[in-house]
């Protein structure tokens, strides 16, 4: 089958995913061709800010998405391919799904932000003539195809072998805690009110560091290096939307958890996903709140042989949930009944 692999519109977690299925898919045998919507969206971005401050040419706020998007059709009318594979497509401008549309080729679309922006991902799917839908959270299949009328499956987030394995690791990458992620409000609430100061710690983010001024951007590729050097690698998932809204309800795990366990690190995760006992069972140890992770990790870093025994059960379990088996049990065979 000849796929057409649209790339989110941003270099962050949703792009993993993209170049998690695009390896997958050939890996199958499918022929993948890619559209990086992120480089589109970022060279018109920038071309139409020259034109501004250079011919003091003026343009609407989505010129450089309706832009990027128009190569959506060049692409499908050079390539020809059997089907779209939207990845996140929260991004891409609504000419895009009209186009192709037009053109009769069949679009999924695979979601990466439930349930944190459901309202917002159902509106895309409504405005965009979206064949299929994949959402990464269990608890937002009925929501999403009730808003819709358009098939939803539940489509596990997942980690990849080949990047994400135990490495072996310098001093440099060596620690006895380590997160770094997105610090969202309730993130960072749980975070301050560790004492860090107990550890050789590197607890980071996007919004403040704790360990120098300028702390360095951490890649996602290099991300496993960190994972593979820590005794414990923690793990915290959201309870606030972006919208400022709570999602008390969300049952599946995000992408860290099983990069981690893929790395054969030690994890301590909060306890709110269901998910995890399923996927983990006693593998992952967990915490409530701020007291009891403090506790958490004490405890941990005083028993090697557990926390080891523990990682490297999390590692066996995580096995079955690369992009590769994802594709091949999930992905592929709902394409295949949607053409």
């Amino acid at each position: 089958m000849k796929i057409l692999v649209i790339y989110p519109g941003a270099n962050w977690s949703p792009y993993d995913v993209a170049v998690g299925y695009e390896a997958a898919l050939r890996a199958l045998g499918h022929e993948v061709i890619v559209f990086d919507y992120h480089t589109q969206y970022r060279f018109y971005k920038q071309y139409l800010a020259w034109l501004c401050e250079t011919q003091g040419m003026t343009f609407t706020r989505d010129a450089a998405l309706l832009l990027a998007s128009e190569r959506v059709a060049i692409a499908c009318m050079d390539q020809n391919p059997d089907v779209i594979l939207n990845v996140m497509g929260v991004a891409l401008h609504r000419r895009a799904f009209i186009h192709t549309h037009l053109l009769g080729i069949p679009m999924a679309l695979i979601l990466t932000e439930s349930p944190y922006m459901d309202r917002f991902q159902a509106e895309i799917v409504n405005r965009g003539f979206v064949r299929l839908v994949f959402t990464n959270d269990k608890v937002s299949v009925e929501p999403l195809h009730e808003a819709t009328g358009v098939s939803v499956v539940y489509l596990p987030h997942s980690y990849d072998p080949a990047r994400h394995y135990p490495h072996e690791v310098g001093e440099e990458a060596q620690t006895d805690v380590f997160f770094y992620g997105t610090l969202w409000p309730e993130r960072k609430a749980l975070l301050d009110a560790v004492d860090w100061t107990r550890y050789h710690a590197y607890v980071a983010g996007t919004t403040f560091d704790r360990n120098n001024e300028n702390p360095p951007v951490i890649q996602n590729e290099y991300m496993a290096l960190w994972y593979s050097g820590t005794k414990i690698a923690l793990n915290q998932h959201r309870t606030v939307e972006y919208d400022g809204g709570t999602v008390k309800d969300a049952y599946s795990l995000g992408p860290r958890a099983f990069e981690i366990a893929g790395c054969g690190a030690f994890q301590l995760c909060d306890d709110a996903r269901p998910e995890l006992y399923e996927v983990f069972g006693d593998s992952v140890a967990t915490y409530h709140d701020a007291a009891d992770l403090q506790g958490q990790i004490e405890y941990y870093l005083a028993h090697d042989a557990e926390r080891k025994e523990m990682a490297a059960e999390a590692h066996r379990r995580v096995a079955p949930c690369s992009f590769l088996h994802r594709a091949q049990e999930i992905l592929m065979p709902a394409i295949d009944e949607m053409l």
